[in-house]
């Protein structure tokens, strides 16, 4: 575990990239005059697994600003004087 978080969402992102890897490779094994058509597809889909990767890395920081509560307990009540 990361921070404290399960990595079940990589797992998927990551089983998802290379499912879709692996059929693009099947249909260019089926098909080889599609080699250098299909080849951008692996780039792309390594760059999304890897942004997504990023993105739950960096949520789940420890320097996450949502892990706090950032307003002032003091500021509260200070401007209701309707009582």
């Amino acid at each position: 575990m990361i921070y404290g978080r399960r990595p079940r969402q990589l797992f998927v992102v990551w089983g998802v990239s290379i499912l879709l890897m692996g059929m693009i490779y099947w249909l260019e094994f089926s098909a080889p005059a599609l080699h250098d058509l299909l080849m951008p597809f692996y780039w792309i889909i390594l760059a999304v697994a890897v942004f997504l990767t990023w993105r739950w890395l960096r949520a789940r920081s420890r320097k996450d600003r949502r892990g706090h509560d950032r307003r002032r307990a003091d500021r509260r009540n200070r401007g209701s004087t309707l009582s």
